[in-house]
This record gives structure tokens, sequence and C-alpha cells, in this order.
């Protein structure tokens, strides 16, 4: 306690003194998710850099499940979005095999009864409305406004309504009042629509555990207090541990920041304050389905609803050569609430009972073998899925961002939107940049 009152009035020492838990380091890194280990791997080759992670594992919210029906399950990110993004490099480098997910050809629709190929779906001329949605969203102007206004004045109806709706809101997890059409444009939403996806063969956690192989990780330090100044950074952890650094990278998620759960001394500057109130982490629930034999089409690659309790379904086996019957239920905004509040067995139930209202002709309650669930919104590392830029908030990720915290610098998938914001890329991208940033202030 003598040496954190000698701390909050002082400042951290560029060499700290003798302590319990002493830290003779140049950089901290605040979390072991993409960012903070592509962050860290660039930084040891200058300097002595330490990663405090307050979870037992690398990876963050890309996170993969071993142990449920057989094969790697991804309970957080699910893919590569595009042929072109800047991680694929890394998936090489570490010889991952992906396979290809179109998001056209193997999709599934469904606008409130049950299931239909999407080129079908779409020749039904209540949907042809919403044929433009994606050329509205990209040709989109100020002054900013909500999806609802967008689609109000778009004048959608019906089954027109639900496609243009399904749009807008199946990636950000959101309600339509809440998203600003602005902020979805910068954060190339319509970008990660059209665009090819892969999944990692082995597990996506496979990429930050091989980015952030042989660097110095401290599992099981969840920060309480981060104390920055000009020429140093301090963090202190609930259990009283404290560590020092010439700098420091914070990657906290958005949800973790507005949560107020981490105390920042001296309190965060207005740029930082107004990103947070701009950007809000929305809720995503999964729901892991495995039965005792597949009951949808083997080429099925995504099931996407305009309507019911589930934004779209993912089986697993997807390409693999095998016919896993797993199949994962995913939820965002409004609906990942809904069933988060009634438990796990519940929001089970419920995704089972939606799945025989897709595929009618079969007993799809009699097949269930076991289900999991897993809500990144009552994760307290992460306090939600992902966050959302609100009406009128543009620019916001370039305040949150923004190198005006003294030795403090900011990184995480909510920082970039250069290509698409919120993604494994983006963090990525987010760890290098940072990277750079602590290089320049360190003048190495």
């Amino acid at each position: 306690m003598i040496l954190w009152y000698a701390f909050r009035v002082t400042g951290p020492p560029r060499h700290p003194p003798d302590s319990p838990n002493p830290c003779n380091t140049d950089v901290l890194v605040i979390g072991a998710g993409m960012a903070g280990v592509t962050a860290a791997r660039e930084l040891t080759r200058q300097g002595v850099v330490t990663v405090v992670e307050g979870g037992d594992r690398i990876g963050g919210r890309l996170r993969t499940i071993r142990d449920f029906g057989g094969q790697p399950v991804e309970a957080g990110a699910e893919f590569i979005h595009g042929n072109g993004a800047a991680t694929w490099s890394e998936v090489r480098t570490a010889d991952l095999s992906t396979r290809p997910c179109p998001l056209v050809r193997d999709t599934m629709l469904s606008l409130g009864g049950r299931a239909h190929w999407l080129p079908v779906a779409l020749l039904h001329p209540g949907s042809w409305h919403a044929a433009t949605i994606l050329r509205s969203i990209a040709r989109f102007a100020p002054p900013d406004m909500s999806a609802r206004e967008f689609l109000e004045r778009r004048g959608d109806r019906g089954r027109s309504r639900l496609l243009a709706e399904m749009t807008l809101t199946a990636h950000l997890p959101g309600s339509i009042e809440e998203i600003g059409m602005l902020g979805l444009v910068s954060d190339g939403v319509h970008r990660l629509e059209t665009g090819l996806n892969h999944r990692v063969s082995e597990g996506y956690d496979r990429l930050p555990v091989f980015v952030g192989a042989d660097l110095d990780i401290r599992f099981g330090f969840v920060v309480d207090t981060v104390r920055w100044e000009p020429d140093g950074v301090g963090l202190r952890s609930v259990n009283g541990e404290e560590l020092w650094a010439r700098t420091a990278i914070c990657t906290l998620p958005v949800g973790v920041l507005a949560s107020g759960s981490v105390r920042f001394e001296p309190g965060l500057p207005d740029g930082k304050e107004a990103a947070l109130r701009d950007l809000k982490s929305g809720p995503v629930l999964k729901i892991l389905l495995c039965f005792k034999e597949r009951f949808w089409p083997r080429r099925l690659a995504i099931l996407a609803c305009g309507a019911g309790p589930m934004t779209l379904y993912w089986p697993v086996a997807y390409r693999t050569g095998t016919d896993n019957p797993t199949i994962i239920a995913y939820a965002t905004g409004p609906r990942a609430t809904a069933l988060a509040a009634v438990g796990e067995d519940a929001a089970a139930a419920t995704a089972v009972a939606d799945l025989g209202r897709l595929f009618p002709k079969v007993d799809v309650r009699r097949l269930l073998v076991a289900h999991r669930q897993v809500d990144w919104g009552a994760d307290p590392l992460a306090c939600g899925g992902y966050s959302f830029v609100r009406v009128g908030g543009v620019g916001a990720r370039e305040r949150l961002a923004a190198a005006d915290t003294g030795a403090l610098i900011w990184a995480g998938a909510a920082t970039e939107s250069s290509h698409i914001a919120e993604t494994v890329e983006a963090a990525y991208l987010s760890g290098l940049r940072a990277a750079s940033e602590v290089r320049a202030l360190l003048g190495v």
C-alpha cells in the first residue's frame, strides 16, 4: 500500500523500486487478444515487453472450443473476412489450413417461414425492393440518421423490410434505433457482407496463439487501475499486484472500458469519454447444438433469419468432408438480450424450436444430443460481443485510438476502421499501429 500511495502521488518511475511484484520492463500490454499479442511481438525486437491478461488463455474474444461435437467450434470470431485481409500473411506463415464459406451460393434465408436457398428467396416479388439495399448503404451521405429512419425513407415493407433490416443488423449487435448509418458505412459493414469469408480448419484461436508464442504473458492479471503520465504507466490488479513501465498499450474492449470496472488516473480526456459514449458494445450470444444426425443440407454454409429468435445459424462441418451434426445458433442485439434473460436451457429450447420451424419435416427436438451457451455479454473480460457506432458518433473509433494519454497508447478491434471495424483483422492492424506509436514514443 505504501508503494501504491507513492505511485499515486509522484507517478511511476522509469525503473520501479523493489516491491513484492517488481517488473522491470519497457512496455506493458493490457490484454492478450489479437491486438495485444500482435503489438507485443512487434515490440520485443526493441525492448522488454510484458503482456497482462485477465483470463487464462491467449485470444480474447477469439476463442475455439474443442470438447463439443468432435470438431473445433468457434465460440467467438468465426471468419477471415475477404481474400485481402491483412492477417492472411500470418495465417500462411503459421501453416494453418482454411476453407471458404461463400455468402451467396450456399446460403439459405428465412423471412418468417421455412428456410429457402437465397436465390429462390430473392426471386419472390416481395423481396425485390430490398435488392438495392447494399448500393444504398455504400452511397449513404450525411446527415447521419438511425437505421430505422434510413429504412423508413427507403420505404421497404413486408418481406423487403425484413430483408433490408437483416442486412443492417445481421453483423451489428444493436437495434435499428441505435445503429448510426454513417458509422455503419465507415465501419465497412457493406464490404463485410459482400466478401468471401474463410474459416480456419484447426480453429481460429491458433492464429493469436501463433503470434503470441514466446511472449512474456502474465495470466490472471485483472486490471483495476491504470495510472498514466507523460513518461510512464503503472498498473494495479484487483489483487493488489503492481507493474510499471515506460509505456503501455491498452487493448481493453469497449464494453469493459464503458463498464467502469477499470479506473484511469487521471481520468480519460474528453475525446476518449466522448468516444465511449458514441460507441456501444452490443450483446452477442451463441448456442452450440449437437444432434444425432445432420438434418440440414450438406452444402449449407449459413442460414440467415430475418425474423425469429436467432440471427443466423452456422453448420460447423461445412466443407470439412465430414458429416458432423453440430450447428451454431447465433444471436445479436435485442435477440441476444432476450435469450440471455431466460437462461441457457430455455435459450437452447428456443433455438431448437426455431430450427423446427425452419425445417418443419424434421423432429428436431428428438435429435438433440447436447447444447452449450456462450454469452459474451456476461463475460466480465468482454462485457459484450463487439461495438458499433451510435447515431451521430462517426469518428469515435479515431478518437478512441488517439494518442492523447501520455505514455498510454490505445489498440484493439474497436480502434480501427481502415477496412472492416471490429474484426480480427482490425485488431491485428491496431496492434501494428500501436507498436509503431510506442516505438516513436520511446525513440527506438
